[in-house]
């Protein structure tokens, strides 16, 4: 079925359908995808009002809408910029790409969204289309219009609905996680490591990170230590509803994960993360040897797929 425009609350959205799937992206915010359903579910975290939530460039995100999937391009949380010639610029809370106006392009079952960087000198495209019928491919292309190399971080910031007993699927060697942040220190302060998927806490209990707990206004972020071979994780339902994400491990190499059980916003929900380059900050990756770099007048390609099977 070909996509067409249509709405999203009071936001205009394209709209991609087939016998299964119904995803709703917004131009007007980074093409956000706002709504992913298979007549039975919808996926995305959603705010109740009727309203979008909007804020000005280089606002906070999370008093925006702060629902859905965006894309946090070229940084998560604010820093600043140490790459020459734009030392000192001042990078975006959550990247800028995610509040931008796109230029949008439909063309029969695809659309293709385009974002010009605000502070540094980049093009950001996305083109996405259903392949399968339980299938969504999101296809990017971000270019660097300088002659010179800039540091970088691209994550899929994919906030999905959970519920208690939800699994998570991730590739056998992701058998460490460094902490970010841990609202109740269960896992550590910033940089610590913990065994996964199941670890032993400061009181000594076992907990097993792969399940989803109870709500107990609990929020933990990490990322696995290592590379990944495969580009792959999966959710799956106690129904049984399984949502899978791919990407390619060789240019999205890292998994962030954030189990929030109540502890922002009284939400319940799982944020699935490949990324780049991990820690929410392009300084700090480097810091760790594990940046990302766009260089001088080139242009990286990757994707990622959502896959659902009821």
């Amino acid at each position: 079925m070909p996509c067409y425009e249509g709405s999203y609350k009071d936001q205009r959205a394209v709209v991609l359908k087939n016998g299964m799937l119904e995803v709703r992206f917004l131009p007007d915010t980074g093409a956000n995808l706002a709504y992913l359903s298979d007549g039975r579910r919808q996926f995305m975290v959603q705010r109740p009002e009727g309203s979008y939530r909007r804020v000005p460039f280089d606002g906070s995100y999370v008093d925006g809408e702060c629902c859905g999937m965006d894309d946090m391009f070229p940084t998560i949380d604010v820093c600043y910029c140490e790459n020459f010639p734009w030392q000192g610029t001042k990078l975006a809370d959550h990247g800028e790409v995610w509040n931008l106006a796109c230029d949008t392009k439909i063309e029969g079952e695809s659309a293709t969204f385009k974002m010009n960087g605000v502070r540094l000198p980049y093009l950001f495209e996305k083109r996405v289309s259903l392949v399968r019928e339980n299938c969504l491919r999101i296809d990017y292309k971000a270019t660097n219009l300088s002659a010179f190399d800039m540091d970088f971080l691209w994550a899929g910031h994919t906030m999905l609905v959970s519920e208690p007993g939800l699994r998570l699927f991730v590739p056998g060697d992701c058998r460490t996680g460094i902490a970010v942040f841990s609202s109740k220190g269960e896992i550590g302060a910033y940089g610590d490591a913990f065994s996964y998927p199941v670890f032993t806490t400061k009181d000594g209990k076992q907990r097993d990170m792969s399940v989803m707990g109870e709500p107990e206004n609990e929020s933990e972020k990490f990322y696995f230590k290592n590379k990944l071979k495969d580009g792959w994780c999966a959710i799956k339902y106690p129904d049984g509803t399984k949502l899978t994400m791919r990407f390619p491990a060789d240019r999205i190499p890292y998994l962030g994960i954030l189990q929030n059980r109540g502890g922002f916003r009284d939400i319940y929900n799982i944020f699935l993360e490949p990324c780049s380059a991990p820690f929410d900050r392009p300084d700090v990756a480097r810091i760790r040897g594990q940046q990302s770099v766009l260089y001088a007048n080139t242009s990286l390609t990757w994707y990622v797929e959502m896959e659902i099977e009821s």
